[in-house]
């Protein structure tokens, strides 16, 4: 039993280096390069930790677990803006501006598309749709990137750079990545093994466990950038990290038919559209007392609740 609290307390180590390199690095990347910290965290930042959803789905999807990359990604989708935008919110409150409205309505048009594909579940065509329209996205980003600055960022002047200077950033950014992605593994890992032992039911570590496992390098990446008052990464990660999610469920309908239940359709799908419009909302309007747009700490408070509440449906 000892063994797996020590591979726990590792892979929190790893989590949290890890996400301090990467919000580090990719700001400088961000400086060098011209482009805010909001389209780093948006893009760079947002696929590294991104990638334990990814490993996770394939690996259940080759393994014929097919409700282990569904439950995983979709869990992510909800637990990214409710469970850790509303954590980093109640610490620190998050800024926003109309560029990051623009994008969280992109996200809601992507998700809405999905939601409707998904009904009769998702055969390798539908995968196709999701992965054109998710290629169209972060290529209009890309092209994009340079021009657009987030009002929330103070306007840095572009450095001059070499281009083993930026590669170094970049090699920086990844490499934090894959420590944030090796703590994610040990601590989900430990994580399973101490709920067996204990007798915790499957269902339990299928939909709550890994999700949030897996959603834990955006918390780490999230709080720390948060912390730092970069608050560009904090939320631009956990926007992209979500078209990334909707884009590895993409990938995983190539390789086998994604199949849904009554539960999924009735709960879990309404609830992934309900948090990220109730995101969308919160961002957008200047509510408690507020004079700017920001997710406040009460807002924070409620998302969060909403994911206790989400956590207890799964049960009942």
């Amino acid at each position: 039993m000892w063994y797996y609290f020590v591979i726990f307390a590792v892979g929190l180590a790893l989590l949290i280096k890890g996400a301090d390199i990467v919000v580090k690095y990719a700001s400088k990347t961000a400086r060098l390069l011209g482009v805010s910290n909001f389209m780093i965290g948006l893009t760079l930042v947002a696929f590294s930790t991104t990638l334990p959803e990814l490993s996770v789905s394939l690996m259940a999807a080759f393994s014929g677990v097919v409700d282990i990359a569904t439950g995983t990604a979709l869990g992510s989708i909800i637990a990214n803006p409710a469970l850790i935008l509303g954590l980093a919110a109640l610490f620190v409150p998050l800024a926003t501006d109309r560029s990051i409205l623009k994008l969280n309505y992109i996200l809601i048009v992507y998700l809405l598309v999905f939601s409707l594909l998904i009904i009769d579940g998702l055969v390798w065509y539908d995968g196709v749709i999701l992965l054109i329209l998710f290629a169209a996205y972060m290529g209009s980003l890309i092209r994009g990137g340079r021009k657009m600055k987030s009002g929330i960022e103070k306007k840095k002047p572009r450095m001059r750079f070499s281009r083993a200077e930026i590669l170094k950033y970049i090699i920086f950014t990844v490499v934090g990545g894959g420590l944030v992605v090796a703590g994610a593994k040990l601590l989900i890992d430990s994580t399973i093994n101490i709920s067996i032992i204990w007798g915790v039911p499957e269902m339990l570590i299928a939909t709550i466990a890994v999700a949030i496992g897996t959603s834990l390098p955006e918390l780490a990446v999230a709080m720390t950038a948060a912390f730092k008052k970069m608050v560009g990464i904090s939320i631009g990660d956990i926007l992209g990290a979500n078209m990334f999610n909707v884009m590895v469920l993409g990938v995983t309908s190539l390789i086998t038919t994604i199949s849904v239940t009554t539960r999924v359709l009735t709960v879990v799908i309404p609830m992934v559209l309900f948090v990220n419009v109730l995101l969308l909302i919160f961002m957008g309007t200047k509510w408690f007392g507020s004079e700017k747009w920001q997710l406040s700490r009460a807002e924070g408070a409620i998302l969060i609740t909403i994911y206790i509440i989400f956590v207890y449906l799964q049960f009942v």
